[in-house]
């Protein structure tokens, strides 16, 4: 049980790992995945549409992302759950800005040239799909944590999956991304989700042994 996160994470990584050999040495087989699904999801531009979407993709971006984990560590402490304020706030920052990060600075893949808004940097992967998949993941891991009915078991993992799957579908319709980055984004975010949750599992009773000591001295 502890080992299947892992296996996950380790699934992802070697999925982001293929998509980022393959940008990097300009693999035929990337050109022609990114041309297919632009084909598919760059279809029917209006500017009625253009601007909902350039609208709606904000909540995958870094400042919505911010916020929102901000408000998330705040009710965590109003809670006295300050072992889970303290990991999820972590992972989101590491796994969420700190990588994508640093590795479109290693990368360095230049935008489309077929943008509908502007936005600068580099394109791979995509920060919004990699730090909303970390952070609606997170959200969700530790939501099934705490609640008991089935249903809502089921429906919150589908509701941050569809988040995460618009912000991806956006980023490529609005031509800001490739669909290799939004695809890679999604991956190496799956990767640190998943390696958090195994290493919460492992590490988690210590860190709310932790936390109670800190309460007391507090």
């Amino acid at each position: 049980m502890k080992k299947t996160p892992f296996i996950i994470s380790g699934v992802g990584l070697l999925g982001f790992i293929f998509f980022m050999a393959g940008v990097m040495t300009e693999a035929k087989w990337v050109q022609t995945f990114d041309n297919y699904w632009n084909s598919v999801i760059r279809v029917g531009i209006t500017d009625t549409k253009t601007t909902i979407i350039s609208y709606l993709t904000d909540i995958g971006g870094v400042a919505t992302i911010c916020i929102l984990t901000v408000v998330v560590i705040i009710a965590l402490l109003f809670m006295r759950k300050v072992d889970i304020a303290i990991w999820f706030g972590g992972t989101v920052l590491i796994g969420g800005a700190l990588i994508p990060s640093i590795i479109k600075n290693i990368v360095q893949r230049p935008r489309p040239t077929f943008k509908l808004i502007e936005q600068g940097g580099f394109s791979f992967p995509s920060g919004h799909a990699t730090g909303s998949t970390v952070f609606y993941g997170m959200l969700a891991f530790f939501l099934i944590l705490y609640v008991s009915k089935r249903w809502l078991r089921i429906m919150i993992p589908i509701l941050a999956l569809s988040i995460v799957l618009f912000v991806m579908y956006s980023r490529v319709y609005l031509g800001v991304h490739f669909p290799s980055d939004v695809v890679a984004g999604f991956l190496i975010g799956n990767a640190v989700v998943f390696c958090s949750v195994g290493c919460y599992f492992i590490w988690g009773g210590k860190l709310a042994l932790w936390a109670t000591r800190f309460k007391k001295t507090v």
